[in-house]
């Protein structure tokens, strides 16, 4: 296993935000099957990417690649949608310079809270990925965990709108779902989670993003959830061993 923990993906943004870590398996140059892209949570306004670390040598230990990255955020002068172009920026590095650390065969794109928001802008607005040559289904899977498919709460708030409000506008993943649909065979699996006791709304809007996207003909073997009985908002994220297992269990599915 091999860290690499200061990878700059931006070097015109500040160091402690356009970087990324890189932990594989193995050594500099050999295959795995799956790299795991992740996108740590915190409202757009705290995180870092150190936070997964712990989950990515559990991880390492089983083969997989991850990669886990900083974003400029709320209130350091980021606004939208700086922080969704920062983690496409950082994707298409991953999958042109990161690749010749750690030559993956497929791919997988989540993250929590914040980042399962940051995650879906990525997927469902292709624009972002569009810049740097890449369609969303050219990942092989999405793993939104608790992310927010309406207009981020932290968008809102420095709109000076209500924090709780329900927005579905430019800045919402649930704006750009419609019948485009077409070449089902292409199409990236899709893997939404929520907890019982999540913020509120958050499963309510997440159940109805889901059910959106069967009402236009999405896939019903490429578009799974995950129900969190007992727990609060991404309750289980700090506990490593069972966070981890659950990304696992996924990935093995890819």
């Amino acid at each position: 296993m091999k860290l690499y923990d200061e990878i700059v993906y931006d070097p015109t943004i500040s160091r402690d935000r356009g970087t990324y870590e890189m932990t594989i398996p193995g050594e500099e140059g050999d295959p795995c099957k799956i790299l795991f892209f992740y996108i740590h949570g915190g409202g757009i306004e705290n995180g870092r990417k150190e936070d997964f670390r712990d989950h990515a040598k559990i991880l390492a230990e089983h083969g997989i690649a991850s990669v886990s990255i900083n974003y400029r955020m709320f209130p350091d002068g980021a606004v939208f949608p700086m922080f969704v172009e920062d983690c496409a920026k950082a994707l298409h590095h991953v999958m042109t310079e990161g690749r010749k650390i750690c030559p993956y065969e497929k791919i997988v794109v989540g993250g929590s809270s914040a980042g399962g928001y940051l995650s879906m802008m990525m997927y469902f607005n292709p624009a972002f990925l569009g810049v740097w040559g890449i369609e969303p289904n050219d990942i092989d899977a999405w793993y939104f965990d608790a992310g927010q498919p309406t207009t981020h709460f932290g968008i809102l708030s420095r709109k000076g709108l209500d924090a709780m409000a329900v927005r579905i506008d430019e800045a919402a993943p649930m704006y750009y779902v419609d019948k485009s649909y077409q070449n089902k065979e292409k199409l990236s699996r899709l893997h939404f989670i929520w907890s019982e006791f999540d913020m509120p709304m958050r499963p309510e809007q997440n159940a109805l993003m889901v059910r959106t996207l069967r009402h236009y003909g999405y896939p019903a073997e490429k578009l799974t959830t995950e129900y969190m009985a007992g727990y609060q908002h991404c309750g289980y994220v700090g506990d490593v061993p069972k966070f981890t297992s659950m990304i696992l269990a996924f990935l093995e599915t890819i």
